[in-house]
């Protein structure tokens, strides 16, 4: 019988009330838990260089580092990665805006926690199919972004090359290649590629 695996989330806000707000929401639901949560963009930022989350719940308004910052951050890191925005800004532009970005769920920091909790429940239930359709546990699956760049070392291209082909910062290359390393239980690149 297959293991209940929880949704593993990171939560961001700058508002420690609020922070703790969402803790306490989504301490209540079953399928999902909070790993981290911080109050700092740039704390976020070195969090998501080390690690995948499940999913995302974020403020746009942070001060050390934008929203939009951070979410395309977590887009570059995985393109899978299920994004709530929770917000208090409801002007049109900002929401089109996140729509362009690919966030999953905008919540208005004035809504009923049920309609964060249904946002969760089904950002959890996406994540559970697309891991289930990959026959991988969540955190096991290699995201597109970590595939492109196996890829790219089979190939025999070093770090300058595959940042240079992808279009990202070569410290991004050797996060993801750290990343693959462990998920395949590697002892180096050359393990990594075969296994």
């Amino acid at each position: 019988m297959e293991k209940n695996v929880k949704a593993e989330l990171l939560v961001v806000d700058d508002h420690n009330l609020i922070l703790e707000g969402i803790c306490k929401v989504v301490n209540k639901m079953p399928e999902v838990v909070v790993v981290d949560a911080v109050t700092s963009g740039l704390q976020a930022a070195e969090l998501i260089e080390r690690r995948d989350y499940d999913i995302y719940i974020l403020d746009v308004s942070i001060p050390d580092m934008s929203g939009f910052e951070l979410i395309a951050k977590i887009r570059e890191m995985n393109d899978q990665a299920k994004i709530i925005v929770n917000t208090m800004h409801e002007e049109i532009w900002i929401v089109n805006r996140l729509v362009q970005c690919g966030v999953n769920a905008v919540i208005l920091k004035s809504s009923a926690s049920a309609e964060l909790m249904t946002a969760i429940r089904f950002a959890a239930i996406s994540q559970k199919l697309n891991s289930a359709s990959a026959g991988l546990q969540p955190k096991d699956a290699p995201t597109r972004r970590e595939r492109d760049v196996l890829e790219a070392v089979a190939k025999g291209m070093n770090t300058h090359e595959i940042a240079d082909l992808l279009k990202i910062s070569e410290n991004t290359v050797e996060t993801f290649r750290k990343r693959l390393i462990s998920k395949f239980g590697a002892k180096n690149a050359i393990d990594m590629v075969v296994k």
